[in-house]
């Protein structure tokens, strides 16, 4: 059959097929969700959290047994404190007033040295003797004002404790109104709670062989003004072994990431190899990934 189609008619169908078109096209062009910013905004905080207590802890030299001691006032052998390790980027003073000590980690303006961006400062503030009741061995209140050892920075409130628990040093941490601001210039703020446990092997003398075995949550809100948490669901391990290779990138471990309404993503670090790759699953799908 033959259709006469005015001028008008004509363009109505043309209309509606150039709509139809369109409508095809932008079903088709969706963006993905937000799986992947979520997951590389949580290993931010992880891979930020994790940077600025070693650093902290190395600028101590370590955090438990007779170095508690060092850090507040005397070395085991009661002779005096410890140096602090040296930072060619950065002023660092130690002072000692009413009891506290405090520590100050300043690189001033944004700059680039030793090969990475530094800027900012760290304050920490510490008993100059461990507490005598049950509050813990030592606790430290850490303040980060655009803390910068790389590409990202922080601010922000961190506790560390030492306690024991049945007869074992155990860190605990805290991170409070935290901000960390990413290598393209965005923000991601969260807190997160953390403890920390030493397995020694079954070597205690022997450091080379130790674990750090880390549990905790986390609640964020990330760079793209999204919601999220994030549980650590098989406990975190880091091998002291692997650190020439990983980095102190973790090498086992599941983080379960939860967000309103949408799919949960499962980050895995693997089975203990000395590597810096790990997954990312989301609604069945897996994408495997390499930190630089």
């Amino acid at each position: 059959m033959k259709l006469n189609l005015n001028g008008q008619k004509l363009a109505t169908i043309c209309l509606l097929i150039v709509t139809m078109g369109a409508c095809n096209q932008d079903n088709s062009s969706v963006s993905p969700e937000t799986e992947n910013v979520t997951a590389e905004d949580n290993q931010a905080i992880v891979d930020e959290t994790e940077a600025v207590f070693t650093y902290n802890e190395d600028l101590f030299g370590g955090f438990s047994g007779a170095r508690e001691a060092a850090t507040t006032g005397t070395d085991s052998t009661g002779v005096g404190m410890r140096p602090l390790k040296k930072d060619n980027c950065a002023t660092i003073t130690r002072t000692q007033a009413n009891g506290v000590i405090t520590v100050v980690v300043d690189y001033g303006t944004s700059k680039e040295c030793d090969g990475r961006k530094v800027g900012g400062k760290m304050t920490i503030q510490m008993p100059l003797r461990p507490a005598t009741n049950a509050s813990g061995l030592l606790t430290q209140t850490i303040t980060y004002e655009n803390f910068q050892r790389g590409p990202r920075t922080i601010t922000g409130k961190h506790v560390v404790s030492l306690v024991l628990e049945n007869g074992k040093l155990v860190t605990k941490e805290s991170f409070t109104e935290t901000s960390i601001t990413t290598e393209n210039g965005k923000t991601i703020l969260f807190n997160s709670t953390k403890t920390r446990k030493t397995d020694t092997k079954g070597t205690p003398l022997n450091f080379s062989d130790d674990e750090i075995v880390i549990t905790g949550a986390t609640t964020a809100t990330g760079s793209d003004g999204k919601t999220f948490s994030s549980t650590i669901t098989k406990s975190i391990i880091v091998k002291i072994a692997c650190k020439a290779t990983s980095g102190g990138f973790p090498v086992a471990g599941t983080i379960e990431i939860s967000r309103p309404e949408k799919p949960k993503t499962i980050v895995d670090y693997g089975d203990g190899a000395c590597d810096r790759t790990y997954t990312v699953t989301t609604n069945g799908v897996t994408e495997t990934k390499t930190r630089k």
